[in-house]
């Protein structure tokens, strides 16, 4: 919509036209609210259920790693393709990850059950360098994952357990739920979150206000019926 609108505001000034023929057209308004929730405790909970019952395969491991990165420490597909096995330092609980539109890393601390996956993880695969994550295909075998990979891998466990969501509804998940802890101290959780301003976190507590609100504002018509 802005590129037409700019394009035609040029043919304006060249006079092009007889007429401005853009001077009613507006833009487009969007609401801030996400459009789709996120995964709730129940649909973890069936993941950690589902991740108990598989065999320590290089594969099933590569699955709880990822998983791990998305739940407990909320990072997007993009900041997990990034990883490399020099960027997790086990020893001090800590990663390295290029952030959404950054070209430095930043430090994240590790949680204690993603650290203690990535070390099975990485003393199965015995990988001392290069990409963290990769390809086990038989067209592109040991090639770094790619966010397409990442949400084909994980939509195939949501499926399968049939939980409707996707790959982002884990960030959902990590955020709203530090949220709730920190009692809507915003500023703390956007250290984890790692959000540059804290503009977006404050739709989630909008959405968790709101949601924590309703049962009051159904009993105010409770005593009303059809």
């Amino acid at each position: 919509m802005i590129s037409a609108k700019i394009f035609i505001d040029g043919l304006n000034n060249l006079q092009q036209f007889p007429f401005q023929i853009n001077t009613k057209v507006r833009g487009f308004k969007q609401s801030k609210l996400h459009k789709k929730d996120g995964l709730c405790d129940e649909d973890i909970s069936k993941i950690v259920d589902y991740c108990s019952l598989l065999e320590s395969t290089i594969q099933n491991l590569r699955l709880k790693s990822i998983l791990s990165l998305l739940i407990f420490q909320g990072l997007r597909q993009v900041e997990i393709t990034r990883l490399n096995v020099m960027d997790i330092n086990l020893k001090d609980k800590v990663a390295y990850i290029i952030g959404k539109g950054q070209d430095d890393k930043e430090l994240i601390h590790l949680h204690p059950s993603t650290i203690k996956v990535l070390k099975e993880y990485l003393h199965t695969n015995r990988i001392r360098e290069g990409a963290l994550f990769r390809s086990g295909s038989n067209f592109s075998s040991g090639s770094r994952l790619t966010t397409k990979s990442i949400r084909e891998i994980i939509n195939k466990v949501l499926n399968e357990l049939n939980i409707d969501g996707g790959t982002h509804g884990f960030r959902h998940f990590f955020i709203t739920k530090l949220i709730k802890s920190y009692k809507g101290e915003l500023l703390t959780v956007s250290k984890y979150s790692r959000h540059r301003s804290i503009q977006m976190l404050e739709v989630y507590n909008d959405e968790i206000i709101r949601e924590q609100d309703l049962p009051r504002f159904y009993d105010v018509f409770s005593d009303i019926t059809l």
